[in-house]
């Protein structure tokens, strides 16, 4: 009795007529890609043993027509050798992304079920993304990715390393209300944090409900005051619950975005240009100019980045020359404007650190690459655009 695998090389192998002449194209060439499977050391898989039956049944009479054990080989299927074994991949441990960063890495052969919880996930997971590598997702490391994660995969037989699952008990024995109580502003007493936010805001700044909620994300505390989201720009900027939020510039100008980072002492900034088209460049430069100035910020400001010198960036390279906006980076520097994605090394040995960030229309937001991870350091990132990038439409409040 033929074997399924010698009766498909005896199909492909057929001259007259070939397969291609009897059968649809898709399955022509599956059959083909099949038997180059056979032919090599690794054989199929059981899986593709079950594809190469199906097209064989589906297409019986026309394939009849070159060999004649079809009928008895598929009705009765044996093989010459056994199926090759896939590896099956379920992991979840922890590994540095390519921005040398530790973060929550999920590394599984193909399946559809796990792709599908997957991009549920991505709705909450803070910075959940397919990697290069397809079998690899990376997601940021926090606590609440990380039990988000452990819940989600433990039921489908993810091997998950121990530092994750010590990582995820000690969470889960929290109790939310004991913890929340040990960071109520008014119960912090440590002369540090006291330190820190008098060096931060001045002993003669006076502090409102709006600056109280606005320095919780930076020196995580809870206050009894109920947040307020959206009678002003500046109180929903300051009730913001992470450090990145939306702003539309469609319904807030830029001069009302830096005025409301002014209210909340938030300067210095760092401006990040992300456009690819240089007269956008151009656009965007002259607004931010306008929005300095009618918030009487006319000096120390610094365009670290120049454009080429075609039309457009002769004229956004002119108007930098006529503002003077080529101030030094140095600690008393008020505003600061970069390219997305291409930070000037002096950042990284500067003792400057802007207080918040402006993302002017970010398509992909400041999620990836140098200037994503420079702005980690910053508690305050407001990305100014048309609309939300498709990361953040599902999770990002709209203003």
């Amino acid at each position: 009795m033929i074997t399924v695998d010698n009766l498909l090389l005896e199909i492909v192998n057929s001259t007259s007529p070939t397969i291609e002449e009897i059968i649809v194209s898709k399955d022509s060439r599956v059959l083909r890609s099949l038997a180059s499977s056979i032919t090599n050391h690794f054989f199929i898989t059981e899986n593709q043993s079950r594809l190469l039956l199906k097209i064989l049944r589906e297409n019986r009479k026309k394939l009849g027509e070159i060999s004649e054990n079809l009928n008895q080989a598929i009705d009765a299927p044996l093989w010459s050798r056994s199926f090759r074994q896939i590896e099956q991949v379920r992991k979840l441990y922890i590994s540095n992304n390519d921005n040398g960063e530790p973060s929550l890495t999920i590394e599984f052969t193909f399946n559809s079920e796990i792709r599908k919880i997957l991009s549920e996930l991505a709705k909450k997971c803070e910075n959940l993304i397919i990697t290069s590598n397809s079998k690899i997702y990376s997601a940021s490391l926090t606590e609440q990715n990380l039990v988000m994660l452990v819940e989600a995969l433990t039921p489908l037989n993810f091997e998950i390393d121990d530092v994750i699952t010590n990582h995820y008990n000690t969470i889960k024995s929290w109790s939310e209300t004991e913890i929340r109580d040990q960071f109520l502003l008014t119960n912090i007493t440590n002369l540090n944090f006291h330190k820190h936010i008098t060096e931060d805001l001045g002993i003669s700044t006076s502090i409102n409900d709006n600056i109280i909620a606005d320095r919780s994300v930076r020196y995580q505390y809870f206050t009894e005051i109920a947040k307020k989201h959206g009678d002003t720009l500046t109180e929903t900027v300051a009730n913001r619950n992470k450090p990145k939020i939306w702003v539309d510039k469609n319904q807030h100008t830029l001069t009302e975005v830096i005025g409301s980072l002014n209210e909340l002492k938030r300067l210095p900034i760092l401006i990040v240009f992300d456009t690819l088209v240089n007269s956008k460049y151009n656009t965007n430069l002259h607004i931010l100019s306008e929005a300095l100035e009618n918030n009487r910020i006319f000096e120390k400001i610094g365009v670290y980045f120049r454009l080429p010198n075609d039309e457009s960036g002769k004229q956004f390279n002119q108007f930098i020359a006529q503002k003077h906006y080529n101030y030094n980076l140095t600690n008393d520097t008020n505003v600061a404007c970069v390219q997305s994605g291409k930070l000037p090394k002096f950042f990284l040995t500067n003792a400057w650190k802007p207080m918040s960030i402006i993302a002017l229309d970010s398509r992909m937001g400041l999620r990836h690459g140098k200037t994503a991870t420079y702005a980690n350091c910053c508690d305050c990132v407001i990305e100014w655009s048309d609309e939300p990038t498709l990361a953040d439409q599902m999770r990002i409040k709209t203003l």
